[in-house]
């Protein structure tokens, strides 16, 4: 934009101006209009407030200036309704520019003769009307017109004065003169400019009441509107509040503002429709020249625009501004009807432009983005076609100057407008979210969502643009290299008719002429279009590296150098092109297709820089492409190096493959995956020859390749006298032992185009590590050079194979594992032999366990040995294990020495583990041979144990019947003295289906129960098992245990129930016949009954009759009350019974009663039992037994053998056959 006058392109904001704060010099920043002779001077005498408070209130105004502010909507913060301004401030005494011109001079009349009278209207002083103007007769607009209204006629003045008390009423008086001396001059001027007055004080209202009154009386003599002309300020002691009262001030003034701008506007518009035309007089003294209808209305519309802008409604302003735009383009515009020669036509033209740039700018303002960007394309197309149909062509310097210009401008509007999603990140390193946040282009607003939009449309961030710029500058630099000789020579040296024929040949519209453009010589070197080429190429990088697009930045850096190249500036070209060859790859996308282009260019700039470094590298790279310097040439690197590069001083650089590349590759593979330490293992290196060069050998001076561990081994070059074709392709080199952490080897190492060399050699570690390839270093060079190209891992040749010698050839011979770098040197492996003797596959709770270790000697000599045992794994509960040894100490146990073939053996014992887990613990056998003793060895054995429960038992428990006589209610006392527990005695019965889980066969031994606990004031008596014998049990067999018990309270009363804890304790050992273990079973908890009533049924055969059975029952009322029961004895048709059917019984507390009856069973050869060994059978008597009282059934309980009780039948009774 640095192109137009700066009026034009000058951001419009309302004219404020600020008298009597001071005067600022950095405010005037515009060329003051033409000194006229009529105007307006305003002059007040009162003095300047310069205290500190009025300069801090002068801050808080300028804060609201809007003149370096971005060009949006929201660059300035507040609401949403407020308007930026233009802040001024004066001093007391400014002028304002005159409304009119003068008037011309009268010729004095001659005697006796009449003067025709001459039209006396007049017009602006920039009118085309006005003969002063600098526009007249027939221009349009005039920069200074913009001038005019952005810093000489405000829409408002603020004037500030200080107030006083009683003691300063003669300057209170001088404030109303100053006043109305301004409102006076504002009037006269002719300007609808307002004023506003704010008074300062020192004190407030309240405590000085007088000031009130002067207030009042100031305002009576002013006539000022108490609301929006006279503002009174008390002293403010905080900057806030400061700030509060100037966002207040302007909050109430901005209509104000507004107006004044809306009054030019209506003034405009009623101009135009006035028509604009001049009077045929004014018209003839033009000489028939004037300013066409169409003109004025390019002039009203823009003026209208203008206005519009300072009120900032940009979509009023855009629309103004298009049609200005479309009247200038039109069939009867200046750009069509006057000719291209001429300044009227230029000046057209330049107000063409700015006209569409303030489109461009209104349009970002509102935010039609893509809009903004289709009213750039459709500018610049119609302007090529303005310029081909009516101007010099599109094939001139003159039009790409302009075609650069006009994408340059777009960016710098696209900058100033500072939108939202263009602004880049604060951080120097952007974040993937900074990155995703920030917009490289905008998509379309929502108004042309719908529609179908080319991505060229769409509003892209500056460096876009920029990047445009950059072409057409580059084609604008070629159009000027082919300006002849001729017309490139000074103005001073050419004929006046050849400097004539120039202008009508070249475009020169905003553009030099052609002895400017291309000057021969160029004056000091200076080439212009490269400065233009260096700044848009800044200006574009700059935009692009904020938005994390480094690679387009490096794109255009590379473009700037190839143009500098063009210009033969070499060395300002290789300090841009270094920076990228350096960071460069081949193997990186942008560069792809760019690198060698990029390194030929830095070749040749190094080689005419005399950079002997950038050469010898790039050099070194060039022989890996076709087609380069040297892959033409038959000379060998050392003497292209010595031909283009006559330097004394011998060069040297470092060059690395994760950069740049190197003509020979370097892969190297281990022959196996896996060594141990002090064996030596095979290698493989290869070098494989990418050089371009044809007849020259390559020779490579040394190789050097370094391990993790720390180890180099080198690879010197040893010339070799026999033939390239005699000379093996796999060559052996000397073995190195783990001993040497370097290591040098010589070698052929000269290259021939496309031949690959093998080497083989044997290394040899130390220590036990995963050792892979560090780097390989290849050097190249001699007395003239010196060169180092280093490969890192990631950089090397990678191989799955490797090359073995059969008759002569080379084969291949693949690897069955992918990762060729690396070794896993493990540890010197142990030849002892470690067993475990008497190990079992499951161990069960309860046992302990005892394990012999067999150590075997199968070292070559004897060995010193420690082991030492601890457990492993997870497991929560933990082992205790011992060594049988006397000074065994904390696990470990001191073996000593044993002999070679010999063996040591050693006991470990476990002690019973009580819960199932599986357990596992490791030995660790550490030891030395007699001749290296400090060279430890060791040995690890893991052991698990798998330890589960060998039983699990399922228990029924039932009452019994109780033979002793119960104690009698009347005689407690002596009954009590026999015996030490009073209670009664309660006989019960614990079945037990014991089941083997154990894997193995297991003898049990024995099986009883014992007490555990039992609860207070309670006494248990077992009886001793029937369990007799040895019984051999295997895994899912099961056998019975039975077992009997008697509990009783110790006090008679007691008649809490009983609890008994019990435990099923059995003695077993394996089938081997090893020691005895024994595992306990709880019993679940009882709860035993103590004086709730019960009826046992117990069952003997009648001795008189052999057919008949006694069938007994048992009533039991150990409580302390009378119970009274009925008894029903149901009919059978599998017996006959004898005995009452129904009967009633009362039983005393503490007693018991029995009833007999006898059965006689009607079939024996039914219901034939199987679940007795006496093979009896089984009746179903049904006795009903019911507590008269509670109405509750009493459930009929088995009380000895051959009495059974089924869930389901009820009871059974078993009847001999």
């Amino acid at each position: 934009m640095e192109a137009y006058p700066a009026p034009y392109v000058q951001h419009e904001l309302p004219l404020v101006y600020l008298s009597g704060l001071g005067e600022q010099e950095d405010s005037l920043d515009a060329a003051p209009l033409p000194r006229q002779e009529s105007g307006s001077k305003v002059t007040t005498s009162s003095e300047t407030c310069t205290d500190e408070r009025a300069q801090q209130l002068l801050r808080e105004l300028m804060k609201h200036d809007g003149s370096s502010r971005a060009w949006n909507s929201e660059a300035l913060p507040g609401p949403t309704a407020s308007l930026k301004y233009r802040m001024k401030p004066i001093s007391r005494t400014f002028n304002l520019p005159p409304r009119k011109a003068a008037p011309l001079p009268q010729a004095p009349s001659e005697e006796g003769k009449s003067t025709p009278p001459r039209h006396t209207e007049l017009h602006s002083t920039l009118s085309p009307l006005s003969p002063g103007s600098p526009i007249y007769p027939e221009g349009i607009m005039t920069p200074l017109w913009f001038t005019k209204h952005q810093h000489s006629v405000p829409s408002l003045v603020i004037a500030f004065f200080k107030v006083h008390g009683n003691d300063n009423a003669a300057r209170n008086e001088q404030v109303q003169t100053d006043i109305n001396a301004i409102r006076a001059t504002l009037g006269r001027s002719g300007y609808k400019t307002r004023l506003s007055v704010v008074l300062l004080s020192d004190r407030s209202i309240l405590d000085a009441p007088e000031l009130e009154e002067h207030i009042s009386a100031i305002r009576r003599a002013t006539t000022m509107d108490p609301k929006t002309g006279l503002f009174f300020m008390p002293p403010m002691s905080s900057s806030a509040e400061i700030a509060t009262f100037v966002r207040s001030l302007l909050s109430t003034l901005q209509p104000l503002m507004v107006e004044h701008y809306r009054d030019l506007t209506k003034h405009a518009r009623r101009k135009k429709a006035r028509g604009g035309s001049a009077s045929l007089a004014s018209s003839v003294e033009r000489g028939g020249r004037s300013l066409s209808a169409s003109g004025w209305n390019v002039r009203y519309e823009i003026k209208q625009g203008v206005f519009a802008e300072f009120r900032q409604e940009m979509d009023v302003a855009e629309r103004h501004y298009s049609a200005a735009i479309e009247e200038l383009c039109s069939s009867e515009g200046l750009l069509e009807t006057q000719p291209s020669w001429s300044s009227v036509w230029n000046n057209a033209r330049l107000l063409c432009d700015v006209v569409a740039l303030r489109v461009v700018r209104c349009q970002l303002w509102v935010g039609q983005t893509t809009g903004a960007v289709i009213s750039w394309v459709n500018y610049k197309a119609r302007t090529k076609d303005l310029v081909d149909r009516r101007g010099m062509g599109c094939g001139t310097y003159g039009w790409f100057a302009w075609e650069a210009r006009w994408a340059e401008i777009m960016g710098q509007l696209i900058r100033r407008a500072s939108l939202p999603a263009f602004q880049p990140s604060d951080e120097a390193v952007p974040t993937s979210v900074d990155l995703n946040a920030i917009c490289t282009h905008l998509p379309p607003e929502k108004a042309l969502a719908t529609e179908r939009i080319a991505p060229f449309e769409q509003l892209h961030h500056p460096g876009y643009w920029f990047v445009l710029a950059f072409e057409a500058t580059v084609a604008r630099r070629v159009k000027a290299l082919d300006i002849s000789e001729e017309d490139r020579t000074s103005p001073d040296q050419t004929p006046a008719s050849a400097v004539a024929q120039r202008s009508r040949n070249y475009d020169t519209y905003l553009a030099p002429f052609p002895h400017e453009e291309f000057p021969l010589p160029l004056k000091g070197g200076h080439d212009h279009h490269l400065s233009i080429l260096d700044r848009l190429a800044g200006e574009a990088s700059q935009e692009f590296d904020a938005r994390g697009q480094h690679r387009s930045a490096k794109r255009i850096t590379f473009e700037l150098a190839q143009e500098l190249i063009k210009a033969t500036r070499y060395s300002k070209a290789l300090d841009l092109l270094v920076p990228l060859w350096e960071h460069a790859s081949s193997g990186d996308s942008l560069w792809s297709n760019l690198y060698y282009p990029l390194l030929q260019a830095t070749h040749e700039c190094a080689s005419h820089a005399s950079n002997s470094e950038v050469f010898l590298s790039t050099a070194w790279e060039l022989l890996s492409f076709e087609g380069s310097q040297q892959s033409q040439s038959t000379k060998s690197l050392t003497d292209y190096i010595r031909d283009q590069v006559p330097s004394q001083e011998k060069i040297a650089t470092k060059t690395n493959a994760s950069r740049h590349l190197s003509p020979v590759q370097i892969s190297l593979a281990f022959a196996e995956k896996e060594t141990h330490v002090g064996e030596l293992v095979g290698c493989q290196l290869s070098l494989c020859s990418r050089s371009t060069l044809g007849a020259a050998t390559l020779i490579v001076s040394q190789v050097d390749v370094a391990f993790t561990d720390g180890r180099t081994v080198s690879i010197l070059h040893e010339n070799d006298t026999s033939s390239a074709s005699a000379r093996p392709m796999i060559s052996n080199l000397p073995s190195i032992p783990g001993s040497e952490s370097f290591a040098s080897m010589k070698a052929d190492l000269s290259l021939l185009r496309s031949e690959t060399r093998l080497f083989n050699f044997f290394l040899g570690f130390r220590e036990a590590n995963v050792v892979r390839i560090r780097d390989a270093t290849i050097h190249v060079g001699n007395d003239a050079f010196y060169l180092q190209h280093t490969f890192d891992e990631d950089n090397l040749m990678r191989s799955r194979a490797i090359h073995v010698e059969n008759q002569g050839q080379a084969e291949h011979y693949m690897l069955p594992w992918s990762d060729t770098f690396s070794v896993t040197v493990l540890p010197k492996p142990p030849k002892l032999q470690m067993t475990m003797h008497g190990l079992h596959k499951q161990y069960y709770v309860d046992e302990r366990i005892s394990l012999e270790l067999e150590l075997m000697n199968g070292e070559e000599e004897s060995i010193s040995a420690t082991a030492t045992v601890r457990q492993t794994g997870k497991s929560d509960s933990p082992l205790s294990i011992q060594w049988n040894e006397q000074d065994a100490l904390s696990g470990e146990v001191a073996i000593g020495k044993v002999e070679r073939d010999a063996s040591h053996k050693v006991t470990i014992n476990i002690d019973a583990i009580l819960e199932p887990a599986m357990q596992s613990f490791e030995i660790e056998v550490r030891y030395s041979l007699t001749s290296e003793p400090d060279t430890p060895l060791m040995k690890v054995l893991v052991t698990e144990l798998n330890i589960s429960r060998p039983f699990e038992a399922k228990y029924n428990f039932g009452p019994l019947l109780h033979t002793a006589p119960w104690p009698s209610y009347f005689n407690l006392s002596a009954q009590g003295e026999e015996v030490k527990a009073e209670g009664l005695p309660h006989r019960w019965r614990l079945g037990a289906d014991l089941k083997s889980n154990a894997e193995d066969e297991l003898s049990i031994r024995s099986a009883d129960v014992i007490v555990d606990q039992v609860s207070d004031s309670t006494v248990c008596d077992v009886a001793e098992s029937n369990f007799a014998g040895i019984h051999a049990l295997r895994r899912n067999e099961t056998i019975p245990v039975e077992s009997e018990f008697v509990t009783r309270k110790a006090a008679l009363d007691d008649r809490r129930p009983m609890e008994v804890e019990l435990s099923l304790v059995i003695r077993w050992t394996r089938k081997e016949g090893t020691a005895e273990t024994t595992t306990r079973l709880p019993v679940p908890r009882l709860q035993l009954p103590n004086a709730e009533p019960r009826v046992l049924c117990t069952v003997e055969d009648d001795a008189s009759d052999e057919d008949q059975v006694l069938l007994q029952y048992h009533l039991e009322n150990p409580s302390s009350h009378f119970l009274t029961f009925a008894l029903t004895m149901e009919a059978s048709d599998a017996f006959a019974f004898s005995g009452a059917k129904y009967r009633a019984l009362s039983i005393a507390p503490l007693s018991r009663l029995r009833l007999d009856y006898r059965l006689v069973v009607h079939d024996r050869d039914e219901d034939r039992g199987h679940e007795d060994q006496d093979n009896g059978l089984w009746v179903w008597p049904v006795m009903q037994v019911v507590d008269s009282y509670y109405q509750k059934t009493l459930r009929v309980h088995s009380g000895g053998r051959r009495v059974r009780v089924d869930e389901k039948r009820g009871l059974a009774v078993q009847v001999k056959a």
